[in-house]
């Protein structure tokens, strides 16, 4: 009878003791993880990056491990020999303040570009930014200045567009980015802002702004 009343015990404690050792059991998980999605969906483009530029630039980037890399822009050299510039757009408050130049069907807020036809363009590119760069003077007051860069695309697939620079600063920071207008409805693209002492980097350079590009090298 003993033995009866010491089973009849001793089996809620072993079931106590199970239903504790599993519910302390972490369920094992086989999954396979990459770090980078190309790895599962591998690229399909015939295009070669040339360069790309972010918000900050590669300097802040050194110091912050790389958290600071947020890339905006991106130069691609085609096949043909020509080059396809592509910027991150979105509808910037304070900037635009007329609603009807963007359409209801306008791709703001996603992944815009436009087509130089070759490598002559694509310096010229690069040259008018680094003298807008230059010729913008930014203070402790804010500054918003336009220039008008359009001939970078004659004989393009977008020759008719208007392609702008807009240039502000936030006290001594300048800034630049890309407006693009539809030559048959006049909507408007506009760019996000890159930190315009890095606008090398789009073209395959790593050095700040202030020097003499060696893109011909």
């Amino acid at each position: 009878m003993k033995k009866l009343i010491l089973l009849l015990l001793f089996i809620p404690l072993v079931s106590l003791s199970q239903k504790k050792e599993k519910k302390n059991k972490k369920p094992e998980f086989n999954i396979e993880m990459f770090s980078s999605s190309e790895e599962i969906v591998p690229l399909r483009k015939t295009s070669t990056t040339v360069g790309k530029c972010c918000q900050v630039g590669k300097a802040l980037s050194k110091i912050s491990g790389g958290r600071t890399d947020v890339f905006l822009t991106q130069s691609e050299l085609n096949q043909d020999g020509s080059y396809t510039v592509f910027f991150v757009s979105e509808f910037q408050v304070g900037f635009d303040t007329e609603l009807t130049q963007f359409g209801v069907e306008n791709p703001t807020s996603k992944i815009s570009s436009f087509h130089l036809p070759n490598k002559e363009k694509f310096i010229r590119l690069l040259e008018l930014m680094q003298s807008g760069y230059k010729n913008f003077k930014a203070g402790l007051d804010k500054r918003i200045m336009y220039a008008d860069i359009s001939e970078v695309l004659y004989g393009g697939k977008n020759e008719g567009d208007k392609l702008l620079l807009r240039f502000h600063n936030k006290q001594i920071v300048k800034y630049v980015a890309f407006q693009l207008f539809d030559k048959e409805t006049g909507y408007k693209t506009s760019g996000v802002p890159i930190f315009s002492q890095f606008i090398g980097q789009l073209f395959g350079n790593t050095e700040i702004i202030d020097y003499d590009s060696d893109f011909e090298n």
